[in-house]
């Protein structure tokens, strides 16, 4: 990690809380870049896969190298954090030295997070070498997706056998490691209803073979391109609030990087409660989405484009100046769609009185175990 991101994470968050107090548009410290729509998975809960052969849409469609490593880098000094995701960044031409690239533009940038499936791990493990020899001074997370152990996660994500490419890329990285001291391993999950009654068995594997474990819960969004197909596992409270009273007591406070996991689990049960967003999101403000074709938006789970930043000169900070980049930050700060921790956990760094407020005031119910609530899935 830099030295001086905490200073700079610190100055980042006071200081868009200040410009929005003045009624002027925040400037993202975080990007969430969205390569591309190709992927190799076939996921139960997932379609983006099918975006491509729908619509007849290519690579070739999409910016590449010179344009994504000009429009991130045109936030210099101010980019802190960026997570790499897709479809699947592996496939994407060129991932890791645009990434390079960006890192090379941003004196500042410290976090790297990037999701793979883990379907192919030559590539993949090439990528994340490349990454992390090369971004030497921030930390680098390679983020596999992890549904199940086993058979169970190769049903799930639909490609028999990814399981065991993942247990590859992993003993590969884990060797890695010990001369990249800046890689890290981590788990990223998806509740469904089809691993409901296998979660402790997933989350004691993911406890024991990676540096952090992500818990996120199923949902349809406009990047899944799944609505209507009933995956959102977070509008029944009566479903999902046991699961959460199970979930919540095995995420403990280990390190200072687990405080935002732990209070994200905690106050996921008065989102499901409430169907509200504990605190006010700041997508569009603290971050930013840019989409394969160059498409700005304030949320990777929304339909809320601000524009093309090519049509702004390249410049992320002018095209926040614009009325529809305005309108779209003023909308997702009353935004209640969802508690994802993509965003939840900028908005909970952006006002941590109130996070801690509404953790306090949480009610912490004993209901039946995760092998009784799953039940409901028959």
């Amino acid at each position: 990690m830099k030295s001086g991101f905490y200073f700079y994470l610190a100055r980042r968050l006071v200081g868009n809380k200040v410009r929005r107090k003045l009624g002027l548009p925040g400037i993202p410290y975080k990007v969430l870049w969205n390569t591309t729509y190709y992927c190799n998975s076939r996921c139960q809960t997932c379609n983006i896969w099918q975006i491509y052969p729908a619509n007849g849409g290519s690579q070739k469609d999409e910016i590449q190298r010179a344009e994504v490593s000009r429009i991130i880098a045109s936030l210099g000094k101010h980019l802190l954090w960026l997570t790499v995701t897709g479809g699947e960044p592996t496939l994407k031409l060129h991932m890791a030295e645009t990434v390079n690239d960006i890192y090379d533009a941003c004196p500042h940038l410290s976090l790297i997070t990037v999701n793979t499936n883990g379907i192919l791990p030559n590539p993949a493990v090439k990528d994340f070498e490349s990454i992390a020899s090369h971004c030497s001074g921030a930390n680098v997370v390679a983020v596999f997706s992890l549904d199940g152990v086993g058979k169970l996660h190769d049903d799930i994500r639909g490609v028999p056998g990814n399981f065991l490419s993942i247990e590859e890329c992993c003993s590969r990285l884990g060797k890695l490691k010990q001369v990249l001291p800046n890689l890290r391993l981590a788990f990223q999950s998806t509740v469904s209803r089809h691993n409901l009654r296998h979660l402790p068995a997933l989350l004691d594997y993911c406890s024991q073979h990676a540096d952090d474990h992500i818990l996120t819960f199923a949902q349809e969004a406009e990047l899944y391109w799944n609505y209507g197909e009933g995956h959102d596992v977070t509008v029944d409270g009566s479903f999902l609030s046991p699961v959460l009273d199970e979930l919540i007591p095995r995420f403990a406070i280990r390190r200072p990087r687990d405080l935002l996991q732990w209070s994200h689990m905690r106050l996921m049960r008065h989102f499901v409660q409430g169907r509200s967003s504990p605190v006010p999101c700041t997508a569009g403000s603290s971050t930013i989405t840019i989409g394969p074709t160059g498409v700005v938006s304030g949320c990777l789970f929304l339909d809320n484009s601000m524009g093309k930043v090519q049509q702004s000169g390249y410049n992320l900070l002018g095209l926040l100046r614009t009325p529809q980049a305005r309108s779209v930050q003023k909308a997702c700060s009353t935004c209640h769609e969802c508690w994802t921790n993509c965003e939840s956990f900028p908005s909970m760094m952006s006002s941590p009185i109130k996070t801690l407020l509404r953790i306090l005031s949480s009610r912490t119910r004993h209901t039946p175990a995760i092998t009784g609530a799953a039940d409901v899935t028959r």
